[in-house]
């Protein structure tokens, strides 16, 4: 019966405001969250930049690992293997312990909510860093692109 007192004494009731109040102070408390889409160069440069800083890290990619396309064309030419080029995006972070890799392909970008969505569901920021590298451009010349064949990914180099 004294169990049961306890838990009708209204001072164990939620107050009115309290799960406001109490979201607000877990965002104060929480750290800043950067969001990256992209594992290329700029994506993972500004996630090594963020290293010693009091951030969450989460760097977003469809692909698990980073190419180092400038020698592509040596995987082409046979002088080099794709995984000499390939590097799973996890261990070149592996030593940032505010950093975290998110295989997923992203969709779309809710800037009221800050929020990232992608294949693998919703992820806010404070911070949104987009670098999805960049594409071929034949200049409105696109019959240009069978005889000027693009090398960006190890599927071109192994054609």
């Amino acid at each position: 019966m004294e169990q049961a007192q306890r838990l009708d004494d209204s001072s164990l009731r939620p107050q009115p405001g309290a799960r406001l109040d109490q979201a607000l102070e877990a965002e104060q408390n929480r750290p800043h969250r950067v969001v990256i889409v992209g594992g290329g160069f700029g994506g993972l440069y500004a996630a090594q930049s963020f290293a010693s800083a009091p951030v969450e890290v989460t760097l977003v990619d469809r692909r698990n690992f980073h190419l180092f396309q400038p020698l592509l064309y040596q995987v082409a030419t046979g002088w080099l293997s794709p995984a000499n080029i390939a590097s799973t995006l996890r261990a070149v972070l592996s030593r940032q312990e505010n950093a975290r890799v998110l295989l997923a392909e992203v969709t779309d970008v809710d800037i009221e909510r800050r929020e990232v969505v992608s294949s693998a569901g919703r992820n806010g920021y404070d911070t949104l860093v987009v670098a999805t590298g960049s594409t071929h451009h034949y200049f409105g010349h696109e019959q240009w692109e069978s005889q000027a064949p693009g090398l960006k990914t190890i599927e071109d180099a192994t054609e």
